[in-house]
């Protein structure tokens, strides 16, 4: 349980990152660590398509850049407390001696100082019981097609008794609706478009749309199959995201206690804003 959960959130550690030193102009320099302008370009083009486009926007690469500082103070702590001399970053490669150094640094500065006790938990339940009820949910099915005289056929047919889990397979649209006849699952309110939501939601169990109900998707006919009112949930429900929230938590507050020492003890040079703004 215990892991360093924060630095995932943060979007930080060395991974896939070039510690070339020239090239191109210098936007960050924090130590003995430096960021260019090239290397920044080469950390955005390596990202995944749906991560590319935001990070190559002004915001995100100011993010980016901030993360970068925050890698570049914990590396330089953990070349000040000679972690660069651990027998596990002695046997890796350059790349991999950084990404290690900052790994196991930070084992030893965050996550054995995190522990969460079981008193906590439950406290924290206890404090907090309004947020831990379960919404009210549906399980459903559904048909969509582009018109609505099309919906008010399937609906007649719905009436002389064929199955809708057929007609979903036979004639919806929605390709996922297609491969399993219509079945939606269970979801709750906030997770479906709203008129779609609204007539789920309003029908009884066991009972079907009599009237289309239009989306930007088009038509639709919904049955509801079962329905599950909200509840409090237990202890042992919400124990897990308790515990992995409280970690969180701890781990946040001591990684910023961690970057403003480093920042005290590591001379940070940060050009990126003037010069991003001439590009």
């Amino acid at each position: 349980m215990k892991k360093i959960i924060v630095l995932l959130c943060l979007g930080l550690l060395l991974s896939g990152y070039k510690f070339s030193l020239g090239g191109s102009k210098v936007l960050l320099k924090v130590g003995d660590s430096k960021l260019t302008m090239e290397e920044l370009d080469q950390r955005i083009e390596a990202m995944p398509p749906q991560y590319k486009e935001y990070y190559s926007t002004p915001e995100g690469k100011k993010i980016l850049i901030d993360n970068m500082k925050k890698e570049f103070l914990i590396l330089g702590m953990a070349e000040k407390a000679a972690y660069d001399k651990n027998e596990e970053v002695l046997e890796q490669t350059e790349k991999q001696k950084k990404q290690i150094m900052v790994m196991i640094y930070l084992k030893d500065k965050i996550e054995k100082e995190s522990e969460v006790k079981e008193k906590d938990v439950k406290d924290y339940y206890k404090d907090n019981k309004e947020e831990f009820k379960s919404k009210d949910q549906v399980k459903a099915r559904h048909i969509l097609v582009k018109t609505e005289q099309e919906a008010k056929d399937l609906i007649v047919k719905l009436n002389s008794g064929q199955d809708f889990g057929m007609l979903a397979k036979d004639y919806s649209i929605d390709p996922s609706g297609k491969a399993n006849n219509g079945d939606l699952g269970w979801f709750a309110k906030g997770q479906m478009v709203k008129p779609f939501e609204t007539a789920a939601f309003e029908l009884e169990k066991g009972k079907y749309s009599k009237t289309p109900v239009q989306t930007q998707y088009g038509w639709h006919i919904i049955l509801v199959e079962d329905k599950k009112e909200s509840k409090d949930m237990t202890f042992e429900e919400v124990k897990a995201d308790i515990e992995t929230f409280l970690l969180q938590q701890k781990q946040k507050e001591l990684l910023d206690k961690l970057l403003a020492e480093a920042e005290t003890q590591i001379k940070v040079e940060d050009h990126s804003e003037q010069l991003l703004i001439k590009q």
